[in-house]
Order: structure tokens, then sequence, then C-alpha cells
């Protein structure tokens, strides 16, 4: 690198007061060290360079009568593998629970220019702590909040232990030092073309960082300290702005480095990286960024996961990639082309919080240059026409202006020409896209929970009943033409003074035997006929798994839908108004299942499902989400409920 010094993190050229100084024998409050070191020279990284005012001897951290192991590329991984095995054990449980203040201090650390920045709040800042415990509560065992900290202590240490070959435990060798909060930034990617051919000297661009925040940094370093000299990794150390350095050996173009700053936040990662992070004085100016900035101001709770991510610079990276890989024609190509660039946002970001009775799921972006589908809030009436014994319903406002979008953003995409001739060419058998798509306004996938067995279906609220009248009459004389041969008939009824159609497929055990022999493995089908039947009315069109669920739509009034079930209407309620929404009730799916099972499954099977899985299962309730826009934004929630 002809540029040593890397401006992708924003790292700013060192004052005189900051100067990089090697320093051979660093205090025991400033550097992890363990004793009876001995002195080398380091190697010289070409990122250090310009961080450089003078070079002295340093003082390598070498592990006490025991030779160097080999295999210098993953000793710096396995130095810090220690590290990210504990954020993960802890953040399976979310266990630290203190109260904290909302904004992050591991926040201000995060150099400018991230790509990509994920935040772990194991701390339970401001009411995550009173939430996770209320949450917690519903599940066997976290009854008594009493008793809720020493519980998860428990769980972690049983964690790390086996982990550990029980060498570590959480409350002995963790929770000391660690003060719940964990990020990981992505800063510049390498040149895609240095990825090609195994060549692994461009990681050396590659900018990343793991920050954790610390409560005592003096037991921090000692831990940090003793995992390095069992892992046997070589390091230096180096004072840069007042903040001593562990360095390791440079590897493939990297050199690792990991540092306590201010006494409150360890970082670890590239050398670059950690000085930027030092160069920040905990006062980023990542978060003050307009796509941080915007993510973060969109955030109007407390959380206790947060992930930031600007999809422009990754999916340019990404293109790069796909042009650099060999092609079958020998001409590059993009992954993605600049028309559908255009239908996506230039960055998103996705945050998880806990309330008394859920964890929710939140997600923002701002609106893409090109919108899909509807771009404007309202409550569909057509859950009116759901059955209230629906155990899914999906609904999107003005499907059929979605699809038409989706089309002809697809139709500018020259890559995708040969798939959309082809459905083109289908749409036209039916009159074209319009006759086939225009008449369909809100649209709701319906899963219909009965005492036989689930039945499902497609209902669509029609903008043009006589075109939707057309299309299905066209579609009733192409199969009852083009099926007879393959056996497939068509029929009518009428019920309630409406048509009922009627495809008969046939039966699904003959038409599993009829492909077998194209298939190399053959999956058993139930026996019976397979139907889908439609109806077309002034206020719905129905498409289901059988007439049986077309009858049962068409019996629903606004009195018997699901939306006057009092449940629905407060889990909606609580997803809010927009232009999708979707409900899930999982105590009545596992309640199926279980049927299902109980005539099917093992007993003993069953009996271990009963005492091992069912009392963590029972707890939850439904699932709502829903998808809006709010200014400049694009949002969408989800809420997983307990009971």
């Amino acid at each position: 690198m002809t540029d040593e010094r890397d401006t992708s993190m924003n790292d700013p050229a060192p004052d005189t007061d900051d100067a990089t100084t090697r320093v051979p024998t660093p205090t025991p409050a400033e550097v992890v060290t363990p004793p009876s070191q001995t002195t080398s020279t380091p190697p010289t990284d070409e990122h250090e360079v310009a961080w450089a005012s003078s070079t002295v001897p340093a003082s390598p951290v070498v592990p006490p009568a025991k030779e160097p192991r080999q295999g210098g590329r993953l000793r710096w991984a396995v130095s810090l593998a220690v590290v990210a095995l504990v954020i993960v054990a802890s953040a399976a449980v979310a266990v630290i629970i203190t109260g904290r203040s909302s904004t992050a201090t591991v926040l201000g650390y995060v150099p400018a220019g991230t790509t990509m920045y994920a935040e772990a709040r194991l701390d339970l800042p401001g009411d995550q702590r009173r939430a996770a415990g209320e949450f917690l509560s519903k599940f066997p065992g976290f009854a008594d909040q009493a008793a809720l900290d020493p519980k998860l202590d428990q769980v972690l240490d049983d964690l790390i232990k086996g982990a550990t070959n029980d060498e570590q435990s959480y409350t002995a060798d963790i929770k000391p030092w660690f003060d719940g909060e964990l990020a990981f930034g992505l800063g510049a990617l390498p040149a895609a073309g240095s990825m090609m051919g195994g060549d692994t000297a461009g990681l050396g661009s590659l900018r990343a960082l793991v920050l954790v925040s610390v409560k005592d940094p003096g037991l921090a370093q000692a831990w940090f300290g003793a995992e390095i000299a069992k892992a046997g990794a070589k390091t230096t150390t180096e004072s840069y702005g007042g903040t001593t350095l562990t360095v390791f050996e440079k590897t493939d173009g990297v050199t690792p480095a990991l540092a306590v700053i201010d006494g409150k936040v360890v970082v670890a990662g590239d050398i670059v990286s950690v000085k930027a992070a030092v160069d920040s004085k905990g006062s980023s100016d990542f978060a003050a960024e307009p796509g941080p900035k915007a993510a973060l101001g969109a955030v109007n709770d407390d959380y206790v996961s947060f992930v930031y991510v600007a999809l422009g610079p990754l999916l340019d990276w990404s293109n790069d990639l796909n042009k650099a890989l060999p092609q079958a024609s020998g001409a590059p190509s993009a992954a993605i082309s600049e028309a559908m660039r255009k239908a996506i946002p230039a960055w998103g970001a996705y945050w998880t919080r806990f309330e008394s009775d859920a964890l929710v799921m939140d997600a923002v972006a701002p609106k893409p240059e090109l919108a899909v589908g509807p771009t404007q809030n309202r409550a569909s009436t057509i859950v009116e026409h759901v059955p209230a014994s629906a155990i899914v319903a999906a609904i999107s406002n003005d499907y059929g202006k979605t699809v038409k979008d989706a089309l002809d953003l697809y139709r500018a995409d020259a890559t995708l020409k040969p798939m959309i001739d082809q459905v083109d060419q289908a749409l036209g058998l039916l009159g074209g896209v319009d006759a086939a798509l225009g008449w369909a306004g809100d649209t709701a996938i319906v899963v219909n929970g009965t005492n036989d067995a689930p039945e499902g279906g497609l209902i669509v609220t029609p903008t043009d009943k006589a075109a939707a009248a057309q299309l299905f009459t066209s579609l009733r004389s192409l199969v009852a033409l083009g099926g007879a041969q393959a056996g497939i008939t068509v029929t009518d009824e009428t019920y309630n003074g409406v048509t009922i159609t009627i495809v008969n497929v046939g039966d699904l055990s003959k038409l599993s035997g009829m492909s077998g022999a194209a298939m190399p493995m053959r999956m058993p089908l139930p026996s019976g006929d397979l139907q889908i039947a439609f109806a077309v009315t002034d206020d719905v069109v129905v498409i289901g798994s059988g007439p049986g669920f077309v009858k049962h739509v068409l019996d629903t009034t606004k009195d018997t839908s699901l939306a006057s079930s009092e449940r629905y209407k407060m889990l909606a309620g609580r997803a809010g108004t927009g232009m999708s929404a979707t409900f899930v009730d999982l105590t009545a799916i596992r309640g199926l299942i279980e049927k299902t099972a109980a005539g099917t499954a093992d007993t003993a099977e069953l009996a271990k499902y009963e005492k091992d899985m069912k009392p963590f299962l029972v707890p939850f309730d439904a699932l709502v989400a829903s998808g809006s826009v709010d200014g400049d934004l694009t949002r969408s929630v989800i809420y997983l409920t307990v009971k």
C-alpha cells in the first residue's frame, strides 16, 4: 500500500502530543503483560508508518518457559476467541441486569465511516431490566423475579464452563470486569479484486473492530493478558495517544491490536481501526453521520440490540466482486443492476427490545428512490372477510399494484429478461398484465384452523369486479380445455347464490407415483383428491385449497371475522396501521401439531416433549407484524407475545 494512512475509518493524523512512541517498559496499569518477558523488535507494519514519530525496541509479550506456537495466521484470532465466546453465550440469555444509560459507551469509540455496526446491550438499559424480567417470568424457573439474577448467572456459568472445559466461569472470571456492552464495527472492505485467486494480502485493507465495555480495567487487563499468554501469541506493546496498545504479529497483511481505552472500553481489531478508536476520545463522529444519525434518531425506546448497515457501500462491493469473478461469457457483470439498486434503501437499521409480555423487533430504512407497492398507511377492511378461526393471516395492501411495480422493476434488469418474457407470455394468455392483475386490491394469505384439518387460500378485494370475473372465467375455460387429457376436471356448484368453481387435479398418491420415476426420492403424500376452488363476488375473490375454505370465507361477516376478535384487535393495535399486517396464532398452531403428533409420534418421544419442551413453548401466544411509512422512512415491527 502506498498510502500508509487509511482514511476509510477517518484516521486523523496524530498531533504532537499524541504521537506514537514505542516504550520498552510499559507500566502495569497501562498494558496487558504476563511475567518473564524477553525483548525483541517487532516487525514493521505498513499501516503503522504514518502513526509513528520514533521507533525504539519494544517489549514483546511471550508466555514464560514456552516456545511460541506455530500457525501465525491463526494466533491472534485464537487469542481473542474466548472474548467472542463470552459475548455469544451472554447474548443468548441477555444476562447482565443492572439498568444503565440508554446510550452505549462503546458507541462513542466506533470509527467514523463504519459501514456496519452491531451493538448488544446485555446490561439491559432503561426499562429493559424490568421488561426482560417480566417477560422471562412467563417461563418455567423464572417466576420469582427476585431470583432472576442468580438464575441467569448460573445459566451463564454452565455455558462458559462447558465451552472452556471448566477452565473459566462467568461469575468468577468474566462478570467482575465486563460492563455489559458489546459492539462490532465493519469499516472499509478489501478491494474486491484482491480477494481473487486465494490471495489473502488484500485483507490488510479490511477495517474491523470489536468493542467491549469494562467496569474494572485492571481486572480486564489481567484477564486478557492471561488468555493471550495461554494462546501462546507473540505481542509487543506500543504507546499511542496516551493509550497502550498490545500489538500482535502481522499475518496476511493484517496487524491485529488490542487496547483498553480510557479505562472504559476494550477494543480489538486491525491496528488502524484500534488507533482510530483511540483518536475518537469517546466522541466519534460516527453517530453524527447522516445514515447512523437518522437510524438512531428513529429509535423511540430502550433496546437490547441494535444493528446499522450502510447498504450502498456493501452493494457496491458486491458488484465489484461479481465483476472480478470469471464469467462464462468473458464479460463482467454486476450482481445488482442500477435499476434494482434504485429499489434498495441506502441503509437499514434493526433493533430488539423487551416489553413485559413481548419480544419486539423493529426495523427502519429510508424510502428508496423507486418505491414498489403501496406508499400510504391505511387499515384494510379485508380482515373482515377472514374467518375468526384463522391461525395465519398475512395482509398486503394494493397487492396488484405491488406485483405490477415489481414486474416493471424486473423488466429494467437485462439479466432477468428471459424470465420476465416467460411471465409476460403466460399473462398474455389471460389478456395481459392489467387484465390479470389490475383488478387486485388488498390481499390476505390465510390458513384457517378447523376441527378436521387446516385449510388455506387467498382472499382478494377486487377493485374491478367485472375484470376479476372475466379473468376467472377465462381461467376456467383454459383449465377445462387443457386439463382434460391429464384427468383434471372442472365443476361448479352454487352456494348461497354464489358459484364456486372446483378444479379437481386428481388423487395425490397417484400423482406421487407418476412423478416418482423422474425423482430420485419420492415424498409420500396423503391419499385423496387435490382440489382448488375459487369464487368471485362483489366484495371478495376467494381462491382456496377446496370448496370448504371458500364456503367458510363466504359465510364470514364482519361480526364473525378475525376483525371482531378482541385478541386480534389488541395485537394488531400494538403493531399499528400500515401498508401490511401479519397475524400468527402460535398457541393454535402448537395445539394442531400436538394433536397430530398424539396419533403418530412415538410414546417415549411424546413424553420427552411434554416434560422438556412443552413447558417452554406454552407461554408463546402469537406473532403480529406490520409495515408502514413514517415520513421519509419505512418501518416494520414484529411482536412475539407471551401469556
